[in-house]
């Protein structure tokens, strides 16, 4: 059973690798090192498609992995992603060092005696402190010694219970405040253009990175026909590296802020369903604080190469987000404030008659519900419908809609009304196109309205059905 997965150059560390990947553990289990256990596949697949091949062969290795060890022994930063004839800031490497941290892998770094990183390998590692507690760190330690100290790391970690890496819904609502306390409270809504929050706390740049416009744009490109948000977000961080550049990170390039503007969005969209929720550095609500300054610089300077471009104050997204973090909250106060600050940021977006006054309104909803605001949740909720089914929306619009309101009714003991609109509402969302996040919210609800009115084993299936969806497509902001 694959344990633990090692990354690091090859060249200049491949006896070490091997000593690693040869390590004697417990219970069959093993560790991956790309050049020995995948050498021929590799070779082959990385010829024909690189990029391609570190998504779904490289990745699919850390998905399964428990650990991910970090080995620091070169001033190697690797080779950049090659896609078609272009090759990206992003190095192999860092796509695994990212995707490690994405699906919050207990990563373990281990520094040979010696290491120094050169310019470009020292962003790399200043990315890994500020993502990272102190104790992942481990090291120097001489050439002769370093198999042993993973040896010793792996076997503790074997002992360690299961049960004691979990992280309690208690202990995330005490992240979740902590985050809120130390960074958001002058986020009180409907002004996030002045607000102290920043993505990537507004420190990630890199003097070494020219932006190249091809990849920026191939990607943004590509994302939208993904179906996967993993897939999603691993080339946006892609696209956030070749903008981190000095001058486009400060935002004073003017060709690059539509392209700011595009990846937050993108960002938060797949943020959102993949469960980036909070004030933390990549969470989404620092994206969405970071895109209502991107454009109200491009309100500003009101260049008419952007009249296409939506650069309206991005009041659903925020308020959206506000009220996922809220939910992940135990704490009355936090939540309140969060939520009215999502009222805040619609009120301005429904004021200045900018975004879907529909999706505004679906937001408003459900904010109302979780203040207990029941009434003026339905009231929304049936607003939202009759909007849709009047403009002849698609089916995934109208079934979405559909669901929210079949929901709101279950709040009001409007059982088996509610229950048939959500019924009606999956069978819309599940013959559309629309993304795959709102089919699993929509079958969650569903399954409650099932327990409501007295058909639990119906509710578990589907809960099932939408559980393994969630994690066939990455929505793991639905797995509960």
């Amino acid at each position: 059973m694959l344990y633990a997965f090692l990354s690091s150059p090859v060249n200049g560390l491949r006896d070490l690798r091997q000593e690693v990947g040869a390590l004697p553990l417990p219970d069959n289990h093993t560790i991956w090192v790309e050049e020995v256990d995948n050498y021929r596949t590799s070779k082959e697949l990385k010829k024909e498609d690189p990029f391609g091949y570190t998504l779904e062969v490289l990745f699919r290795r850390i998905r399964e992995a428990q650990i991910f060890l970090v080995l620091l022994g070169v001033d190697r930063y690797g080779s950049g992603l090659r896609m078609g004839n272009e090759i990206a800031h992003v190095s192999y490497w860092e796509a695994e060092i990212y995707y490690a941290i994405l699906l919050g892998k207990r990563v373990h770094i281990i520094e040979v005696e010696g290491f120094q990183a050169n310019r470009k390998l020292e962003v790399l590692l200043n990315m890994l402190r500020a993502a990272l507690p102190r104790a992942a760190w481990a090291g120097p330690y001489g050439k002769s010694k370093v198999v042993r100290a993973i040896h010793k790391y792996l076997l503790e970690q074997i002992d360690t219970s299961t049960d004691q890496l979990k992280v309690s819904n208690r202990l995330r609502s005490t992240l979740v405040n902590g985050f809120f306390r130390q960074r958001g409270t002058d986020g009180s809504g409907g002004a996030a253009e002045k607000e102290s929050l920043q993505f990537f706390d507004g420190s990630f740049t890199d003097t070494t990175v020219i932006p190249n416009e091809s990849i920026i744009i191939k990607l943004l490109n590509e994302v939208q026909s993904l179906t996967n948000e993993e897939g999603r977000l691993t080339r946006l961080w892609v696209v956030f590296r070749e903008l981190s550049c000095p001058s486009a990170s400060r935002f004073d390039q003017r060709d690059l802020l539509v392209y700011w503007n595009k990846f937050y969005k993108e960002w938060a969209t797949a943020g959102s369903w993949y469960g980036l929720h909070g004030h933390t550095n990549l969470a989404v609500l620092p994206a969405m604080v970071q895109q209502a300054k991107v454009r109200n610089q491009m309100r500003k300077l009101g260049s008419l190469a952007w009249r296409d471009e939506d650069i309206n104050y991005p009041g659903g997204a925020l308020a959206s987000s506000r009220y996922s973090i809220a939910g992940l909250s135990k704490s009355l106060s936090v939540r309140r404030f969060l939520l009215r600050a999502a009222l805040e940021d619609l009120n301005r977006s429904i004021h200045n008659g900018s975004g879907d006054t529909a999706n505004l309104f679906a937001i408003r909803g459900s904010v109302y519900r979780k203040l207990g605001v029941v009434w003026a949740a339905v009231k929304d909720y049936e607003l939202v419908l009759h909007d849709r089914q009047k403009s002849a929306a698609s089916e995934g619009a109208i079934g979405e809609a559909m669901s929210e309101l079949g929901f709101g009714y279950l709040f009001q003991l409007r059982f088996w009304k509610g229950r048939s609109l959500l019924e009606e509402g999956v069978s819309l969302l599940s013959t559309s196109n629309t993304r795959q996040g709102f089919l699993i919210r929509a079958q969650r609800k569903l399954a409650v309205s099932y327990f409501l009115t007295g058909h639990p084993k119906r509710a578990r299936e589907i809960l099932a059905d939408a559980r393994a969806l969630a994690q066939d497509h990455g929505v793991l902001d639905q797995i509960r």
